[in-house]
This record gives structure tokens, sequence and C-alpha cells, in this order.
């Protein structure tokens, strides 16, 4: 290999590194120190996260980083969800069917399910409990409005009744 051949691969190579670095830190930072951050995928403004809209900055901060450790520390929860939607998937295209098997993999899917929820749901218990009356207030607006406990608009009451 001649110098100037040398030269170019090196600069490639420079710059792929640079190129996978840049993507590596820009994980690492939405995944960790983003104060707004989903952990996966685009988030919906009907997220729990954005029930906290209506508080101060620092409550909002404060929120989002319970949220994403509470989320952080039930991966291995969330893990298992995944591998047994992936079984029961398996499962129900199998060339035999094996109900059992089938059923099995669903409660151990709703399982995982209910735990993470039930962590989410008690992280939001937790912050509640730490606001003023006047900021539940307006967590409990933005629930209604934003969060998963919102109301459908079938469900809302018109104005006057």
């Amino acid at each position: 290999m001649n110098a100037q051949k040398l030269k170019l691969f090196l600069i490639g190579s420079v710059l792929i590194n640079i190129f996978l670095l840049g993507g590596i830190l820009g994980g690492a930072y939405l995944l960790f120190w983003a104060d707004q951050a989903p952990l996966s995928g685009k988030a919906t403004p009907h997220a729990l996260r954005f029930a906290a809209k209506g508080l101060s900055e620092e409550r909002q901060r404060t929120f989002f980083k319970a949220l994403r450790e509470t989320r952080r520390d039930a991966r291995p929860i969330i893990e298992t969800a995944k591998a047994s939607r992936i079984e029961v998937r398996q499962l129900i295209g199998a060339p035999t069917f094996d109900r059992a098997a089938v059923v099995e993999a669903i409660r151990q899917t709703r399982e995982a399910d209910i735990a993470v929820r039930m962590r989410i749901e008690n992280t939001l218990v937790d912050f509640a409990e730490s606001l003023t009356p006047e900021e539940r207030q307006k967590l409990a607006i933005g629930l209604e409005d934003n969060g998963p406990l919102r109301q459908q608009p079938e469900q809302k009451k018109p104005a006057g009744q």
C-alpha cells in the first residue's frame, strides 16, 4: 500500500470513528442526562411525563428523573415482557398449536406489564406526595388533560352540566 492510499484510509477511519463516537455520546446523553428525552420512540402528548407540564421547571425535572430511574430499574421486567410477547407470536405461528404454552406466555407478559405499571404508578404517587396541595391540583389537571388518566372526549361532560 502506497503512502497516498494509507493516508486516505486513515482519514476515512478517523471520520468513521468520529461519527460513531458522536452517535454513542448522543445516545448516552438522551438516555442519562436529557431531562425530557423518552427512553425509546417518540413520546405522545398523552404520555405520563406530559402530566407535569403545569408544574415548575424544577418539579418537572424531578418528575422526569424519577420516571427515568423507574423505567431504568424496570428494564429487566420490560425485557421479560418483550421476550414473552415474542414467544407468544412464535407459539401462535408454530405448525402445531400448544394452547397451554400460549396461555402461559400471555400470563408472563401480563404479569411483567402489571409489575412495570405498578412501579411507574408508585413513582407517580411518591412524587405527588412530595407536592404542595396547589402543585398536586396542577398535576391532577395534567393527568386529566395529558396523562394516562385523561378522560376520553365522550367521558367529558359539556360545560354547564
